[in-house]
């Protein structure tokens, strides 16, 4: 955890939040502090380790999305810019190679094979800042805003979904999973998606969609459910269920 606060106040921020740290389990918390906007305190990291980063929208400035989603962006550039300094030169060679959509050598290429070593994944405020990281294509986000502006909405349509969010949002009980195709049906085996359906009821789980092994991109909730569609044990579904 790296920012401004002093290491003695998070303690109590934390717990103040809901979170006891003497209870982590299987996770070590580490106490950094630094300005997350400011090169040379980032440059004491080892940023080049790090498997995932999560930056956060910093609450002194909650109150100005655009500024908020300034600071967010301004720290993701001087990552990516310092995990790309620090790769090892053959690997910086390679990685270009694979990238014939920018030239050798150009500074978004280099934070693109950077964002090959590690995701990062940026809070976001503002709606418009999502336009500007979908084209960098070197980070992914959360519209933090919008999350919560779209669960209002579905509860103020119905108020029965607020129970639906509930157990999904929930420490415990069920949550969107990705389940091989070899739990509901065998290889071959020619199904509609309503027939799917009902054998994950079987199993308590509901089915919303399924990605085929050919494809990139998963289907959510398919118009043509009584079609029959011959699957293959490579395809994988996605569920609500609880965790096995």
């Amino acid at each position: 955890m790296f920012n401004e606060v002093p290491e003695k106040e998070r303690e109590k921020k934390l717990t103040d939040g809901g979170l006891d740290t003497k209870r982590l389990v299987n996770i070590s918390l580490v106490n950094r502090e630094g300005n997350a906007v400011i090169r040379r305190h980032l440059e004491s990291l080892p940023l080049e380790s790090f498997d995932s980063i999560l930056i956060l929208a910093d609450e002194s400035v909650e109150d100005s999305a655009m500024q908020a989603d300034s600071r967010s962006l301004a720290t993701l550039l001087l990552i990516r810019d310092i995990q790309a300094k620090r790769l090892p030169y053959k690997e910086a060679m390679v990685s270009h190679v694979h990238r014939s959509s920018f030239s050798q050598g150009s500074w978004i290429g280099e934070m693109q094979q950077a964002s090959d070593k590690s995701v990062i994944i940026s809070e976001i405020l503002d709606p418009r800042t999502k336009n500007l990281l979908s084209m960098s294509k070197i980070s992914d986000y959360v519209l933090s805003n919008e999350l919560v502006s779209m669960a209002l909405a579905m509860v103020a349509e119905d108020r029965q979904i607020n129970d639906v969010l509930e157990e999904l949002f929930a420490e415990e009980g069920n949550e969107l999973h990705i389940r091989g195709a070899d739990l509901y049906l065998h290889e071959g085996e020619e199904l509609s998606f309503y027939e799917i359906l009902l054998r994950a009821r079987q199993r308590r789980e509901v089915v919303i969609g399924y990605r085929p092994a050919d494809s990139e991109k998963a289907v959510i909730n398919p118009l043509a459910k009584n079609e029959r569609i011959k699957w293959s044990l490579k395809d994988v579904f996605v569920v609500i269920a609880e965790k096995e």
